[in-house]
């Protein structure tokens, strides 16, 4: 799913707007940005139409473009009662089953419309736009964002580098905090 709190409307390209009219609202002169899934294509995006403001950047689950197998992988998660309990329930409990399948349902509508495009584009050709230092985390096991994608964007995203995590799959983050959070913070320093 997102990494950003789930919303009644997929809109693609609100998140980074308001979080950038925040920062500018508080005078913030340079952020650097941590992007998880949905939120690591925000990322993407935010450092290419804002280049000036952003320091460095850390992104995981993230990719710039859907293909056929992404939309079957998709498909996949589309029904929640087909999830495992253990990912399902902490979600359920948070949004309602309804409104957490609903809203399921709507953002494997909204990420598939991508693959309509001329190759499958959400934000590929803004990639020679970023020019911040970027640390590309992927893990090996992540059945959401294939290996392909992570190796697409250290290939197009000028100044990354790309860190593997053989036993991470899509949350890492949460899986191996300690390494995880070591990581990101020699990289931020």
């Amino acid at each position: 799913m997102a990494s950003t709190c789930i919303t009644s409307e997929w809109e693609k390209g609100s998140m980074q707007s308001s979080y950038f009219l925040g920062c500018w609202a508080l005078q913030f002169k340079q952020v650097s940005l941590l992007g998880w899934s949905d939120g690591g294509i925000t990322a993407l995006i935010a450092a290419a139409k804002y280049p000036s403001y952003i320091r460095k950047m850390v992104i995981w689950g993230a990719n710039a473009y859907v293909t056929e197998e992404d939309s079957r992988i998709y498909q996949g998660i589309r029904d929640v009662s087909k999830w495992s309990e253990k990912a399902r329930k902490p979600l359920e409990a948070l949004y309602g089953h309804d409104y957490f399948a609903k809203t399921c349902e709507k953002w494997v509508d909204g990420i598939n419309q991508f693959k309509h495009l001329p190759d499958g584009n959400i934000c590929r050709h803004l990639l020679p736009l970023i020019q911040c230092p970027t640390l590309i985390v992927h893990g090996e096991k992540d059945p959401l964002v294939p290996r392909f994608h992570a190796d697409f964007l250290l290939e197009h995203v000028k100044g990354s580098r790309l860190h593997l995590m053989p036993e991470g799959k899509h949350n890492l983050h949460l899986r191996f905090a300690d390494e995880f959070n070591r990581l990101v913070e020699d990289f931020l320093q």
